[in-house]
This record gives C-alpha cells, structure tokens and sequence, in this order.
C-alpha cells in the first residue's frame, strides 16, 4: 500500500456507530483533494457498517453506507472507524468478521477506538498499536500482549493504528506522500491549511523503524524557498547556501528526511502547482509554463507529460468533460 507510483488504491471504510464525522472526513477527505490535486481517481473508497444501514455520528449526521460489512468481499484495505461507545457495538459477530477480513484484506487499519476492535479479534497480539491518549492505559491493560505506545500512528506491515481523527490525517498524508511523493501529499495538506509539528512524509515513530525522530528545520526552510520561488526557480546551491548547508548536505538531508533529491522535489512541486492551475484556472499555457518556471509551453508540456503520463491539454479537456457530465 506504500509503494511509490503504486497506481489507483480501492479502500473500505467500515464505520461504527457514535463514530465522529471529524474522523470519517479525516479519512476520506486527503483522498479526494488528492484525486482534485492529480486529475484523476487514483483513490476511491468503499463505506460499510456493521448492518448495511446508515450509521449515526456523534454530531448527529447519518454516514450512508454503501453496502453490509463482509470481510470476504475483496482484499482492499480495510479502514476500522470507531469513537464513542465503541464497546456497546462490538458484537461478537462484528469481532467475529473483522477478525475473518485479515485472511483476504491486504491490511487493516484501526482508526482511534477501531484500535479496540481490531485488538478484540486478536489482530495486534505482539505487535505496536496507537490508541487515543485518553484511552492508554486502561487498553494496555485490556490487551496485555499489544506493545501501546503513544506515538500518533503506526505501521507495523500489514497493521497500522492510529491515535484519533488527526492522527488519521497524518497518516493518509503519509500514505500520499509514500505513493505520489512528497511533494503531492504537501500540496494536499496545504488545501487544508494544515501544519503540524510533522510534516507528511517525515518520520515521527520510534527509532526502531530506522529513521529520523524529528523534523529537521534546514530541509524545512529549503522547502518553503522552493515555495515560495516556483515561478522563478534558484539553482539547488543557492537554496542550500539560503538553509544554511553545502549543497552536498543539502542532497543528503533530502534522501533522510523525504526520501527524495531537492531537484526532484522542486521539480514536482512545480508540475503539481501546473496542474492545479490547469484544473483550477483558464489561463492560457502559456502562462502556466511561465508561472511554474518553465521556459516555454513545449519545454512545460514536455516534463508535464513525463510526469504524470499525459499532456496539459489532456488534463484540461478531461476537467471540461467533467463539468459538462455534471451540468
């Protein structure tokens, strides 16, 4: 499910009653900004409930659902929501099913309380798992064979966990950024003004997933000039001399910290805001190539379509047949 250029990405999301709509939108909401931001559909999600009948959000908003819960019904990654009086639904039969779900689903992900139930079918024995703050130490002691730590999600292979509504955020810019890049997944949580201590694609769990620990403020301040200069872009050395590095380090930090060059970074962060301004706007190519600091049209289109497999003229006939379909 992490691997880059993996194409289109099918998930279901089973929500439990008393679930919050914040979480449920946390979910799926990356998703389809991601989907806006590339042009295309490479997610699309699937929501179940226990029964097949909407369920009721703590805010008082049904979620409609698109079909009952069956664990045998593919192997798309199955999203656990739960928040509320998690307990008063988790039925042996529900337990039973989600248990079942892991000999066919690729993996499967507890979102806040879904932890709870996917720990309850014995899916996390022996491994990590995230569990709201407020929740630690009474889950702990409810499932003493599961390693709680207070980290905001984790992926331990085919398991991943995550702390609550945000956390869940952070885990599906992750999961942006580890399929489109990073720069894709930043655009993302740009769109939603969204800016916490960890950037999307930066580690935050434990050493023993052999990476950094801590956002490093030098690749941090040679992102933001490359924002802030896509219209008229520096050479990398001038960027790292501006961050306070050689250009060497510079390329090595980038490798750590977002597993990408600063040239391939820049230029992605080009072509992704190219894109935008092709589904957003009706500028003229022209001026598109202009503003992504590309040279020429010909020059633009020519990276465009390495990029992303199609021309710019593509993106923007596809946009138009869009918003004709749609009235």
């Amino acid at each position: 499910m992490f691997r880059l250029g993996a194409g289109s990405l099918d998930i279901e999301i089973l929500v439990i009653p008393d679930a919050t709509l914040i979480m449920v939108a946390a979910v799926i909401e990356p998703l389809r900004a991601a989907n806006r931001l590339l042009g295309r559909d490479l997610y699309t999600w699937t929501i179940s409930t226990p029964d097949g009948a909407p369920v009721m959000t703590t805010s008082g908003l049904p979620v409609p659902a698109d079909r009952m819960f069956d664990p045998a019904s593919g192997s798309a990654p199955l999203f656990v929501l739960a928040s509320y009086n998690h307990a008063d639904h988790a039925s042996r039969s529900l337990i039973r099913r989600i248990g079942s779900a892991a000999r066919t689903r690729s993996h499967i992900v507890g979102v806040e309380s879904g932890t709870w139930l996917i720990a309850r079918a014995g899916l996390l024995n022996g491994r990590p798992a995230s569990v709201h703050w407020e929740d630690q130490d009474a889950f702990a002691a409810a499932f003493p064979d599961v390693d709680v730590r207070p980290d905001r999600f984790i992926i331990d292979g085919r398991r991943i966990t995550t702390g609550g509504a945000s956390p869940a955020l952070d885990l599906m810019l992750e999961l942006i950024a580890a399929r489109q890049g990073f720069a894709t997944a930043l655009q993302v949580s740009r769109l939603f003004i969204y800016d916490q201590a960890r950037l999307p694609g930066e580690p935050q769990r434990s050493a023993a997933f052999g990476r950094l620990t801590m956002r490093d403020a030098r690749v941090a301040k040679a992102v933001r000039i490359m924002e802030e200069t896509i219209e008229e872009p520096l050479p990398v050395a001038v960027i790292a001399r501006r961050a306070g590095v050689t250009d060497r380090h510079l390329q090595t930090l980038f490798r750590d910290v977002l597993n990408s060059l600063p040239q391939a970074y820049y230029h992605a962060l080009r072509l992704n805001q190219g894109r935008r301004l092709i589904l957003e706007t009706r500028l003229p190519m022209l001026d598109i190539a202009g503003r992504c600091g590309f040279n020429s049209p010909g020059a633009f289109t020519r990276a465009y379509r390495v990029h992303f497999g199609e021309s710019p003229s593509s993106t923007r006939q596809r946009r138009r047949t869009t918003e004709s379909a749609d009235g």
